[in-house]
């Protein structure tokens, strides 16, 4: 889910919070005057249009929230490999994690971030390392792409079709990264 449906999400369950709490207080109390509020607005012709506005408003989100329930979550998320046996699917998180231990052992390599995605006939590796000042960055990130597709390849069964590096940054640390 993206953000602007994240920001969707957040007003449209405020707005279901707010009607919810006059309900609540109009059945409990006998506090009537948002029933004669809309009454009121619904003998208007703009208060119709008004009232019909939001109305369709709320239910197109509420239908874009069913169907975001109810559908698959990204079909790529997975790579299917084909043996004599049957099929194996690896989840790209597994491969990322894969491609993090191998990185991390390339010396030089302080840390690195990791992100696999699926590509017609392989995977894409887009990797963020942080190496130490004592290293050859062309050699080091040379060796890096060289290990991660021949892993990729020995291990998962799938080509590492491309494989991009960044490096963030050139440090002695070790970067601490977030608990996930």
């Amino acid at each position: 889910m993206g953000i602007f449906d994240r920001i969707i999400l957040t007003i449209f369950t405020f707005g279901m919070a707010f009607l919810s709490l006059i309900f609540v207080m109009m059945s409990a109390g006998g506090w009537t005057e948002p029933l004669a509020l809309v009454q009121r607005a619904l003998a208007d012709p703009n208060g119709r249009w008004t009232i019909g506005v939001l109305a369709s408003l709320f239910f197109i989100v509420a239908v874009r929230f069913i169907y975001y329930g109810f559908s698959r979550q990204n079909p790529m998320e997975t790579v299917v490999h084909e043996t004599a046996l049957g099929e194996v699917r690896i989840s790209l998180r597994a491969i990322e994690n894969l491609v993090k231990k191998v990185t991390r052992q390339v010396k030089g390599v302080r840390d690195v971030r990791a992100w696999v995605y699926a590509l017609q006939g392989g995977v894409g590796v887009r990797l963020r390392t942080w190496v130490s000042p004592e290293s050859n960055i062309p050699e080091v990130s040379e060796q890096i792409q060289r290990t991660v597709r021949s892993y990729v390849k020995n291990v998962v069964g799938v080509e590492a079709n491309e494989v991009r590096l960044f490096v963030e940054n050139i440090t002695n640390e070790v970067r601490k990264g977030r608990v996930e």
